[in-house]
């Protein structure tokens, strides 16, 4: 597969070096922004579809992981059987010392755990965790994007991880955008310019309606029109 680079360009008609105009490291990080912007607005239009950015963390022994965001899906916690897993229920920080309190209505057993997330998106589970399989794990909305083998995402990738497959080419349109509109604010007021900067005007305005209908349930174009030779490599 072609890298995210490569299908910019494509897309763009700009040619991207570590000095142009966009460089390649402002084009890395349109790619991570386009990420978070297709997960936010997938998730804000279809919530069903949330588990498909999800990604689980590994089983935590202790109380205050973070998954760096507080969309989280659900949290499971081991009953101190290998393998028997309970889901917890969502409880607020205020009833902490509730949920280990056996004579109180909230209290919480390795049959019926609770988790709560602190302001810092800290998430603590009850009964507490343990290293001899009471352990939790937590599903969540990922937050950091990576490159399919699981290093950052850059220019150069071809895949994203923790990310459906048939929305990455809006992540590529998303940066393609980003690209252009970065070209265009930087022409100088000559008539030539000019006329770039309104060819590629037209150019964005058919990828942003593109974008757009992915989350409005909207036809999307998936190749948007190629920018005019006359406007493209400079």
């Amino acid at each position: 597969m072609a890298t995210f680079h490569v299908q910019v360009e494509g897309l763009t008609g700009l040619t991207i070096s570590g000095s142009s105009t966009p460089t390649e490291d402002e084009l890395t990080q349109f790619l991570n922004d386009g990420v978070h912007d297709v997960t936010s607005k997938s998730i804000a239009s279809n919530p069903v579809s949330a588990e498909e950015f999800s990604r689980e963390s590994a089983i935590q022994t202790s109380n205050g992981f973070n998954p760096g965001t507080s969309k989280i899906l659900s949290v499971i916690r081991e009953s101190g059987t290998d393998g028997e897993w309970y889901p917890c229920r969502k409880e607020r920080i205020a009833l902490q010392y509730k949920v280990t309190n056996p004579e109180s209505l909230s209290y919480a057993s390795k049959y019926n755990p609770v988790y709560m997330v602190t302001q810092n998106r800290n998430v603590h589970v009850y009964p507490e965790p343990g290293s001899s399989n009471d352990g939790f794990r937590v599903l969540y909305v990922n937050s950091s994007p990576e490159e399919g083998d699981g290093t950052a995402l850059v220019h150069g990738s071809s895949d994203i991880k923790w990310f459906p497959n048939n929305k990455v080419y809006l992540v590529v349109l998303y940066a393609s955008i980003k690209c252009l509109e970065h070209k265009m604010a930087a022409y100088t007021h000559t008539d030539e310019d000019t006329e770039l900067a309104q060819v590629i005007a037209g150019n964005v305005a058919a990828m942003k309606a593109s974008y757009a209908g992915a989350f409005a349930g909207g036809a999307v174009q998936r190749q948007p029109q190629q920018p005019q030779q006359q406007g493209a490599r400079r």
